[in-house]
């Protein structure tokens, strides 16, 4: 499996929160299990950038959640809460300055 497989790297952040939404909590169902039709689901697991690539966020693994469709919609391209930001270093193992 390719490593820069959007599906394979959703799936590798699904298990580093143990199935779980980033924001809201929910059970999202494993990416490499979703037939395509289940994938537009709103509870369907997501590649979330928690700093928005608008934002100057990268597309890279300390800034990559995995979010169930309807909180990342919900989300958009809007900046992070300190919230997010502290609760994303705790996730990821480092530290949040500010």
């Amino acid at each position: 499996m390719r490593e820069d497989w959007p599906r394979a790297r959703c799936h590798r952040l699904w298990e580093e929160q143990q199935g779980l939404c980033f924001y809201c909590g929910i059970a999202m169902a494993a990416p490499l299990t979703q037939r395509l039709r289940h994938r537009k689901r709103l509870d369907a697991a997501t590649i979330e950038h928690v700093v928005p690539r608008a934002h100057g966020g990268a597309a890279e693994w300390p800034n990559e959640v995995a979010a169930c469709r309807a909180c990342n919609a919900a989300k958009g391209d809007d900046a992070p809460s300190e919230h997010n930001l502290r609760k994303l270093g705790r996730l990821k193992g480092f530290e949040v300055i500010g």
